[in-house]
């Protein structure tokens, strides 16, 4: 079933068009990455997901309804923009207790507990907000997002401004939420590293357009067959990139060393290699990155 279904969104402001016919399905259970430079129209396409705009056109919904018009859905749904949305004052689980009885959750206390447990915050929960690490901080309003218990999580650009160990941390509680709670996680980010480490599916938008989506391993899947050969000297190595120039299988090949690392319209195994009379010591199929792939589709001026 899906959770999120966005049909040919459009939205355009004083005349300047910030979406273009974006379209993109979210299945239940996936940590899905939106990814995308800033500016590219992330967090207005959430934003219109979530009924806080208006699309000038298409449609956008969660679980099959429409957040802008059904309050009884929205229940369902957490979200936790950049700005973590607490009182700086009160105290973490003050916060807590105070949205747990706006959003009319029975048994507040056991709930409150329960939540700053799950993202690991619950020594700090008498501390006041301010007091807390920017870390500490986005944990917190990660917690008051998962006191509904939502099936559907919105995340935009969690771990910005966080150090590594801070990034880690969230990305573990992530991917602990999205495997015990079978969770949907809409991220938005254009953090490459995340998206590859906890990621299921990714979508890339440029320029207000979805320029490529599917699974992690469809869009990593290279147009040709990548191959890295190691052979027993740089001479062989030399020899090799002559003889494979002249197979109509082969795009390119260069040598580097002992290593001749060649791009293939079609397979040549290392069995064919070795009748070749190769010493082959090596022999290594190359899986692109996702940080090529990002920047193979928006261009080298793209920044991540």
């Amino acid at each position: 079933m899906k959770a999120i279904e966005i049909e040919h969104l459009g939205k355009s402001i004083a005349g300047h068009e910030i979406l273009r016919d974006v379209s993109l399905d979210v299945q239940q259970g996936d940590i899905f990455a939106f990814l995308g430079p800033n500016g590219a129209g992330k967090t207005t396409t959430m934003r219109i997901v979530l009924g806080l705009l208006n699309a000038t056109a298409g449609s956008a919904l969660v679980l099959g309804e429409d957040l802008s018009t059904s309050k009884e859905m929205r229940r369902k749904v957490g979200v936790l923009f950049e700005r973590h949305g607490l009182y700086e004052r009160l105290t973490v689980r003050d916060n807590l207790d105070h949205y747990a009885r706006l959003f009319g959750i029975g048994d507040r206390q056991r709930k409150v507990e329960e939540v700053m447990e799950e993202v690991g915050i619950k020594d700090r929960g008498d501390d006041a907000v301010f007091t807390l690490s920017t870390g500490l901080k986005r944990r917190a309003g990660l917690a008051r997002a998962l006191l509904g218990e939502p099936e559907v999580l919105f995340l935009d650009e969690p771990t910005s401004s966080l150090d590594p160990q801070a990034q880690k941390d969230f990305r573990t509680i992530i991917q602990d939420l999205g495997q015990r709670r079978r969770m949907t996680v809409f991220l938005n980010t254009h953090n490459l590293d995340e998206v590859q480490r906890i990621c299921s599916r990714v979508a890339i938008l440029d320029r207000g357009s979805v320029r490529l989506s599917g699974t992690m391993e469809e869009i990593r899947s290279p147009k040709s067959m990548e191959v890295e050969v190691v052979l027993s000297d740089e001479g062989a190595a030399r020899e090799a990139v002559s003889r494979l120039l002249t197979d109509s299988r082969v795009m390119e090949a260069e040598s580097r060393g002992a290593t001749v690392d060649m791009s293939l319209q079609s397979p040549i195994w290392v069995k064919e290699l070795v009748e070749w009379g190769w010493d082959v010591k090596e022999y290594r199929i190359r899986s692109r990155t996702l940080d090529e792939v990002y920047f193979e589709v928006l261009g080298q001026g793209a920044t991540a």
